[in-house]
């Protein structure tokens, strides 16, 4: 099986290309923004740097939230897209999960993404479930970078995400999203149990959004 894996929730434009687990090839770049522009001509690249072709994807997995509305939107089309025209499941993962699935050692983690207006994006895990995914032990949400602080010092643990310097000054951010874990991570998984749907955590983002485009089964 041969996954194409996308995030464009925040300033990264990321892809990666993993077949049976093998990372054919990879890319994350720092964008801030422009991520319409720069998706495609990176898959394509990398589809060219890993000797293969659209007709050989035969997954695609893409964050769905939470993260930058502009951002989200195209990385969702695009896998989407993708998905419909070539005729493959498409499946969706918080990248606060991703986040904490690419964390070392035992114990709590805590994902924070950069948030806006004081706010951050949180979720906290611990341990994983059935399906190898991060055990959530708290919701995610966008919550005051002070709560967010309380909650870690309640449930110490790790932090990790671009977040972290909010929630801890000093700390160094973690990077973007990896998207060689998701794809990891979407391998194993049954796509009709986790559709590619935006996740908004934001007040003004509430609405769940109508869907993009209809999903090959």
């Amino acid at each position: 099986m041969t996954i194409l894996a996308i995030d464009t929730s925040e300033a990264y434009c990321s892809a990666a290309l993993v077949r049976g687990g093998n990372v054919l090839a990879s890319r994350c770049d720092n964008i801030g923004r422009g991520h319409a522009e720069h998706l495609l001509p990176m898959i394509e690249g990398l589809l060219e740097t890993a000797g293969t072709g659209y007709p050989d994807i035969s997954r695609v997995a893409v964050t769905c939230g939470p993260g930058t509305f502009t951002g989200l939107r195209i990385g969702l089309s695009v896998a989407r897209g993708l998905a419909l025209g070539l005729g493959v499941p498409c499946l969706g993962l918080s990248g606060l999960t991703v986040l904490a699935a690419a964390a070392e050692g035992d114990g709590p983690v805590h994902a924070v993404m950069t948030g806006r207006g004081g706010q951050a994006y949180h979720q906290a895990f611990e341990g994983r479930s059935e399906d190898g995914l991060p055990m959530p032990i708290s919701e995610p949400a966008s919550l005051p970078v002070d709560e967010i602080l309380r909650r870690i010092t309640a449930t110490p643990g790790r932090i990790v995400g671009s977040g972290s310097p909010s929630v801890m000054p000093g700390a160094v951010p973690t990077g973007g999203i990896d998207p060689e874990v998701l794809a990891s991570l979407a391998e194993t998984l049954a796509p009709e149990s986790f559709p590619p749907d935006p996740l908004y955590l934001r007040a003004a983002d509430a609405a769940k959004a109508k869907p993009l485009l209809p999903v090959a089964p």
